[in-house]
């Protein structure tokens, strides 16, 4: 006999499978779904701790400027007072070093066979002009002034006779280099 089977046994199985397949890919797009939610959550989560970490680091960078402004001022402060530092040394050393050449100008000085008319210092230059009986006269002062430690060079300028008081006498210009001596400079450096 046959048998006949009314039943749809293959539509059956097609619809088994068919909402196997939904289920399956309602899960699916549910776990997806789930997935981007978490995802969504932590990256806002992420987002607002970022938020607060920049809020307090803005925070922290307006403590810092007030300091920063601080530190600034104290430098620009401390340009100046090392500019006025440096122009005090110089003072004092130039100051030091103007009487050390004065006085070793006066001591060498022959007063009777010369007499000087000016002395201009500048720096390290010294410009002396003044009036002699002889050219051998000028000659030993200048030879005079090179033994100075203070006085580093001594050259002639200008010689010429000139007539003074009913007398030939020569005047004479004399540029000089003037400096503080070595033993000094290490005895400044040492204090």
């Amino acid at each position: 006999m046959i048998t006949i089977n009314l039943l749809p046994v293959r539509e059956i199985k097609k619809r088994a499978k068919a909402r196997r397949q939904v289920t399956f890919f309602g899960i699916a797009f549910l776990g997806l779904l789930l997935a981007l939610g978490l995802a969504f959550w932590y990256f806002s989560n992420r987002t607002a701790q970022l938020n607060d970490e920049i809020a307090r680091l803005k925070l922290e960078k307006q403590q810092y400027a007030k300091i920063l402004s601080q530190i600034k001022k104290i430098q620009k402060d401390r340009k100046v007072l090392e500019t006025q530092i440096a122009v005090i040394k110089r003072l004092k050393k130039t100051s030091s070093l103007t009487v050390h050449v004065l006085d070793e100008i006066a001591r060498l000085t022959p007063t009777d066979r010369m007499w000087l008319t000016s002395l201009t210092q500048k720096g390290e230059s010294l410009q002396i002009t003044g009036m002699g009986l002889d050219n051998q006269t000028i000659a030993g002062y200048m030879e005079q002034l090179e033994t100075s430690p203070y006085i580093r060079s001594v050259d002639l300028a200008n010689s010429s006779l000139q007539d003074y008081a009913g007398r030939s006498l020569k005047s004479f210009s004399l540029s000089c280099t003037v400096g503080v001596p070595e033993k000094e400079k290490e005895k400044k450096k040492e204090e």
